[in-house]
């Protein structure tokens, strides 16, 4: 046959013979190929959709199938990885999971109807004026309202017949009005900020902080109970303002330490864990109350700041539920006499409702009138609530437009200007029905977290900031807010933090190496999955493979005429991550906050699998590192591009694409490649 040719091209002359021979080569190639490879699959993917993959025997699976692979032959576990180890891996939640979604249930905000006829306005007692039009000759006397110990209140000596516009002299006290008229009664418990010239003139003379961030304020809301999915299912006016209009910093692998509230508020006001401290329990030998405990308050107000604990929940708050409390106020702002009167004196006909006021907007007012009445004093300040959220989550649908208003509020007000801004929950929720579940374990021990500066700090800032965010995505602990409050009064850069410390600042890159250990995460309360061999009888290996392979493909798909179809080359490296043993075994503590006693008669069944695949793929030679999640009870793989990575360079690969759709060069392999190389091919044999 080839002779023939000859034969038939001689009369040409050589050049032009060999130059025809390779056109015709080319030709058979491109329609040989273009036969077989103008095929795909269609996947929603490249805008952070995840695609549901319930791999099917479509053609092009079959075109590109992988049994031809012996998974015996493939690496297993982290060896040979490309990339360094994360160490801690957490599974992606869903916001809409159907085991949680069970118990959501959006609530009405209430309808308070009950009376008052005083207000409190920048630490002035106002006059309603609505109820001098319905009540009249009406005086008021004023009681203020007195710490007494941490278990007792007190009332002072009255102001009889205050008028409007009286001036607060206690930041409580109870209004005792009377109309002469009608002989009507109107008694209600109020908050607010008084006045003081200590207040005021407490950072005049301060340490400038020079060498910290020169007495910028901190500034945190925490709610109980609240993990980082609760928080998108129920906060969702809130969080989109927070996080989309504001752009604030939201930590994604927060895990706590230890059970409950004081789990989470010790290590992150004092850096060290309950039992690192004196004994402070109630009916325990040699108890003795928390007045001299380390927190960083004490350290904030020896440097000129203002300070706050407002809890409002007199009986669970968390430092007297079971412990002394203190026998002195332990900040300038304490919120503790206030709710223990209102529980004691106060009757309301609406649930959630403090008289004619809601419970969230009687504790946001209080937050609010703290940057009112000492704007510019520098200010460390957490405001932490439990009744609204700690028994149901959904109680705090009832707060979510609240707290976007009073953000915004502060926000548009420039009061946040010097102050990062905290939103925080402990925990998520520990009810017995919820914590039985997969689903319900891996979100209580993942508290949603989320941080607003402002403007000026990530200019002065960068690399702090940069590291903040790429922190979002690391292994995080109430030990490391306590670093980063520290850096606020003395800051030695942002740099590498120290793997070797329990507590590192978010202000330094945490690495990727860090796991529970590193951080002092005791195994069953660890949230980060556990790496496993795969075995060469998984299967769902061998399907997680082939999902991989039909999203990328699935992302050329609409430019098959200019991108081949891809196939496997080879495998370099494939494990999976599942949850800890002795995460699915935990059930449930004791009531001293988890430290003696753990029950682990739990048998959760693990629900997700995450796989990780390093491969190449041909024509080529595009080497990838995935990470696809699989989820066992629905037998769905899901995986989005930002799972994805190309480790390799393409170079000038996917140049056919670059004026179509940039977004999928990664992936995309010039079918006008290989009609180059057969043509090369062609000359170089002749």
């Amino acid at each position: 046959m080839t002779s023939l040719v000859w034969r038939v091209l001689y009369p040409l002359g050589k050049t032009k013979s060999v130059l025809c021979i390779s056109l015709a080569w080319v030709l058979i190639a491109s329609v040989f190929y273009l036969r077989n490879s103008n095929q795909g699959v269609q996947i929603k993917g490249l805008n952070g959709m995840v695609a549901n993959l319930g791999v099917k025997d479509s053609k092009a699976n079959r075109d590109n199938s992988l049994n031809w692979i012996d998974f015996s032959k493939v690496t297993s576990g982290t060896v040979g990885r490309v990339k360094q180890v994360k160490n801690c891996v957490i599974p992606q939640l869903l916001d809409n999971d159907p085991v949680m979604m069970r118990f959501f249930k959006k609530l009405a905000p209430p309808q308070c109807t009950d009376e008052e006829w005083l207000y409190v306005d920048n630490g002035t007692v106002r006059f309603s004026k609505s109820a001098l039009e319905k009540h009249k000759n009406v005086t008021c006397d004023y009681y203020p309202l007195l710490r007494d110990g941490d278990f007792a209140i007190k009332y002072g000596n009255p102001v009889k017949n205050i008028r409007d516009g009286f001036k607060m002299t206690s930041d409580f006290f109870k209004g005792v009005c009377l109309s002469m008229t009608k002989n009507e009664t109107n008694l209600s418990i109020y908050s607010g900020i008084h006045y003081s010239d200590d207040r005021t003139k407490r950072s005049d003379n301060a340490d400038p902080l020079t060498l910290g961030f020169q007495g910028m304020s901190i500034a945190i809301l925490g709610f109980d109970s609240m993990s980082r999915m609760s928080w998108h299912r129920r906060l969702k006016e809130t969080r989109s303002y927070f996080k989309d209009t504001l752009k604030a910093i939201e930590l994604e692998s927060h895990n706590i330490v230890g059970d409950g509230t004081t789990a989470v508020m010790f290590p992150m006001l004092t850096g060290k864990f309950e039992w690192e401290l004196p004994e402070c329990r109630k009916k325990h030998k040699g108890a003795t109350t928390l007045d001299k405990f380390p927190f960083f308050w004490h350290d904030a107000r020896k440097k000129g700041y203002l300070t706050s604990w407002c809890n409002a929940a007199p009986h669970s708050a968390p430092f007297n539920w079971r412990m002394l409390g203190f026998n002195e106020a332990p900040t300038d702002f304490y919120t503790r006499p206030y709710y223990m009167a209102v529980k004691k004196d106060i009757k309301s006909r609406v649930p959630h409702c403090i008289r004619a006021r809601t419970e969230s907007r009687v504790w946001l007012d209080y937050f609010k009138d703290m940057f009112l009445m000492y704007p510019r004093q520098r200010k460390f300040l957490f405001q932490f609530i439990t009744d609204l959220s700690h028994d149901d989550n959904n109680l705090m649908t009832l707060m979510d437009a609240d707290i976007k208003n009073v953000v915004k509020f502060l926000y548009e007000g420039n009061y946040l200007n010097n102050t990062l801004l905290i939103l925080m929950g402990d925990h998520g929720a520990r009810y017995a029905n919820f914590r039985s579940t997969y689903s319900g374990k891996m979100e209580e021990r993942l508290p949603y977290f989320g941080f607003l500066f402002p403007p000026w700090f990530e200019k002065k800032y960068p690399q702090a900031i940069k590291n903040l965010r790429t922190n979002t995505q690391r292994l995080t602990t109430p030990f490391d807010l306590y670093e980063t409050f520290k850096d606020f009064f003395h800051f030695d850069g942002a740099g590498v933090g120290d793997v070797s410390r329990r507590g590192i600042s978010l202000f330094k890159e945490i690495p990727l190496s860090r796991s529970c250990q590193d951080a002092d995460i005791a195994p069953h309360w660890c949230a980060c999955l556990d790496w496993k061999d795969v075995s060469p009888s998984d299967q769902e290996a061998k399907k997680a493979l082939q999902a991989a392979l039909d999203t990328i493909n699935g992302y050329t798909a609409p430019y098959r005429d200019d991108c081949a179809l891809l196939s496997i080359a080879n495998i370099t490296t494939m494990s999976k991550l599942e949850a800890k043993s002795a995460f699915l075994k935990f059930k449930s503590t004791d009531d001293e906050g988890g430290i003696y006693k753990v029950d682990m008669s739990q048998n959760n069944k693990n629900e997700v699998v995450l796989y990780q695949l390093t491969f190449y793929t041909s024509p080529g030679g595009g080497n990838f590192e995935v990470t696809i999640t699989y989820r066992v009870n629905t037998k769905k793989f899901e995986l989005s591009e930002k799972e994805i990575s190309r480790i390799n360079k393409y170079g000038s690969d996917p140049a056919c694409i670059f004026e179509k759709n940039k977004q999928i060069r990664a992936y995309c392999y010039c079918k006008s490649n290989l009609i180059t190389a057969a043509a090369a091919t062609n000359m170089t044999s002749h």
